[in-house]
């Protein structure tokens, strides 16, 4: 009893220590917190200002005057480089994105006339925001009849007689009642694109900008003055439908959907709950440049002569790939060679040996061996008029079994089975452009960074290594070339060989070594557009913002775009 009595003691001493030392941690530490919480929370009803402002190209309207948008920024989260739909070409059309949440190919918007539409199925949000809050008061503003109809949904759907008026309407809104969702749509912007142009070189359309920023402000002022303010937390979109078409100057137009003027809206979410947040152009691809020689109709070509051309040949036991970055002047080809080995290419197919050409917007690799009664081909990727496009082809083998197989900037096309054509060899020169013969089309095309490996190069490294615009010791495959010409020399009469083989192409007829910067793999325009907001996010914006859950029947194309 003793021991235990002794024993109890002891825990309770140990334990009384150690409470006394925590609660000195716990001083220690706390003691060097102010207490105060940061968290941004405002409480209110909320509510919608929504702007929509026709032909207002993003990149205009942030390089004008515009101190009223540039005031809501510190608290928005926008984008100027924002995109409509590229299919829809039509006001209405860009206008129901704005108002639905879907694309053109769910609403059916086509045209101004609105018939054949499915808004009974993917009606305007109005009537969504109206099934889950029936007392929602929405209010609509426009001098366009068609928007005007696409507006019936809402509790006041005014046509009035310009934006002047339109801004009128919407401030007095915002004076004298108690509307939830405000929408204002102006029009004056687009009028001036159509009259001068779609740039800020032209004083019309730049003014009109600047008029509408004013215009905004007189909005912002208006709103800042209600009665209830205090107590409301208002969301305030101002987005345009569409840009306009503009020609961009050469070093501004990176070929992708981004250099579409038409295409470039701009997008401002705002709320004294946001923190700043803009969302930029994203990568579109490497940056390529050099100097290179046109490769057009049938003198201005290049070869190397048969005498050093043996090296290049593929037999039956030849492993082989050939890369080269191609940029085609013309949409359509019909049968222009741009680089092979054979002794003609004609009608029929007659020689031994291997080519590649261009067919319509795609490319084919075709061959025919000794043992060939008739030519065999296999075909390539879509290639995009003006756009540099890498190229691969390789022979592979698999067991007893070989295949040609295809890459169009480094993702497979196509394979064929070429074991039973024999020997490509033959004793005719490398020829880089058109090849002599009857019956084919002539090219009009670039074509650099030339790479001839007698190897298999494996698939993932065809992928990875396809958008790069050079190659040294850290390729893969480096020691297996037989063959590299960047045809970016610039000057001279030969594009050089840069592998060990040292066999330069030499340069024929008049040609002229021409500038070029363009992009290389730039990624396609819908994986792009899901970087940026779209004209289509807005609707969703909205009901996030109303409370409203997105039901998946909606079946809604936009996203909710956050401030972190």
């Amino acid at each position: 009893m003793k021991k235990y009595k002794l024993l109890i003691g002891l825990m309770a001493t140990i334990i009384t220590t150690a409470i006394f030392s925590c609660n000195k941690d716990f001083d220690r530490t706390l003691g060097t917190k102010d207490g105060t919480d940061t968290t941004k929370v405002r409480y209110g009803s909320r509510k919608v200002l929504y702007l929509i402002v026709d032909g207002a190209r993003g990149q205009s309207v942030a390089a004008a005057n515009i101190p009223n948008i540039t005031a809501l920024l510190p608290t928005s989260i926008y984008s100027w480089v924002a995109l409509n739909e590229p299919e829809a070409t039509q006001n209405a059309s860009n206008w129901a994105n704005m108002l639905t949440g879907v694309k053109k190919s769910k609403s059916l918007v086509n045209d101004d006339a609105l018939t054949n539409n499915n808004l009974q199925n993917y009606p305007i949000i109005f009537k969504r925001i109206k099934e889950s809050r029936p007392q929602t008061k929405i209010a609509a503003y426009t001098s366009s009849a068609v928007f005007k109809s696409l507006t019936a949904g809402a509790d006041i759907s005014d046509l009035v007689a310009g934006d002047d008026q339109v801004k009128a309407a919407v401030i007095n809104q915002l004076n004298t009642d108690t509307a939830s969702v405000v929408v204002g749509h102006f029009t004056d912007v687009d009028k001036a694109g159509i009259a001068s142009g779609y740039d800020n070189s032209f004083p019309a359309y730049k003014a009109a900008i600047e008029k509408f920023d004013g215009g905004v402000g007189e909005i912002m002022a208006a709103l800042k003055k209600r009665k209830n303010y205090a107590n409301e937390d208002w969301l305030v979109v101002i987005a345009s439908s569409d840009g306009g078409a503009f020609t961009l100057p050469p070093n501004a137009d990176d070929q992708t959907i981004f250099s579409k003027t038409a295409n470039n809206a701009f997008v401002i979410y705002c709320s004294a709950s946001y923190q700043k947040r803009i969302l930029v152009k994203p990568f579109t691809g490497n940056r390529y440049l050099g100097k290179t020689v046109k490769l057009v109709g049938q003198d201005i070509r290049a070869e190397i002569a048969a005498t050093d051309a043996s090296v290049y040949n593929i037999d039956d036991t030849t492993k082989m790939t050939i890369e080269l970055k191609v940029k085609k002047n013309k949409e359509q080809f019909f049968w222009p060679s741009i680089l092979g080995k054979r002794n003609e290419w004609s009608s029929g197919h007659p020689s031994v040996g291997w080519v590649i050409y261009l067919e319509d917007r795609y490319w084919y690799f075709e061959w025919r061996g000794t043992k060939d009664g008739d030519y065999k081909q296999c075909r390539g990727g879509d290639l995009i008029q003006g756009r540099w496009e890498n190229l691969s082809v390789k022979l592979e083998q698999r067991g007893s079994q070989r295949f040609i197989r295809t890459y169009t900037n480094g993702t497979f096309n196509n394979e064929v089975e070429i074991t039973a054509s024999g020997s490509l060899a033959n004793s005719n020169a490398l020829k880089l452009g058109y090849l002599n013969g009857q019956g084919h089309g002539e090219p009009d095309v670039y074509v650099t960074d030339i790479r001839f490996f007698k190897l298999s190069v494996p698939d993932g490294v065809i992928q990875q290594y396809a958008c790069e615009t050079a190659i040294d010791q850290s390729h893969p495959a480096y020691n297996y070339l037989v063959g590299y010409w960047p045809a970016t020399d610039g000057n001279g009469d030969k594009m050089i060989d840069l592998s060990s083989q040292a066999r330069d192409f030499k340069l024929q007829g008049a040609y002229v070594w021409e500038n070029f910067n363009d992009l290389i793999c730039p990624p396609s325009a819908s994986t792009l557009a899901v970087l940026v907001p779209q004209t289509a996010d807005i609707p969703v914006q909205v009901i996030n913002w109303l409370k409203i859950a997105n039901k998946q029947t909606w079946a809604l194309d936009g996203r909710v775009w956050l401030d972190q």
